[in-house]
């Protein structure tokens, strides 16, 4: 399987599946016109990355703004990464956020209430 890759834009973060280490990055803002667009090849290129055998996928976040539709894509992102996790996949994941921000600590742990992969939210200065 080849590396997924997205460039980040000014409304869009940058999006790396290695598929050979095993992570995920998605660094950056997202609030892009069409979250679906943006998001939809990922899914299904996190699909192809789990069809053939058992795999580990670590995913590393530091997202610093989210619109409703990029937020609502995550949440569907964590609940197909949590099913995945459910069939035997090791899946764990980092969101690095502001360490000053508690509302966004709060807004961040939000998105994990439904997982069931293990998370840690890091709080790095900025």
């Amino acid at each position: 399987m080849e590396n997924y890759i997205l460039e980040a834009t000014k409304y869009s973060p940058y999006i790396e599946l290695d598929s050979e280490l095993g992570i995920l990055k998605i660094t950056g803002n997202s609030y892009p016109e069409n979250a679906l667009e943006l998001y939809q090849p990922l899914f299904m290129k996190i699909d192809e990355f789990f069809a053939d055998e058992k795999k580990k996928l670590y995913i590393a976040l530091q997202i610093d703004y989210l619109n409703t539709s990029s937020s609502k894509m995550l949440i569907d992102l964590f609940f197909k990464l949590s099913s995945y996790f459910d069939q035997g996949h090791e899946i764990s994941a980092d969101w690095r956020y502001p360490e000053d921000d508690e509302d966004y600590r709060e807004q961040c742990q939000m998105f994990f209430e439904d997982v069931n992969f293990p998370f840690k939210l890091i709080g790095i200065a900025y």
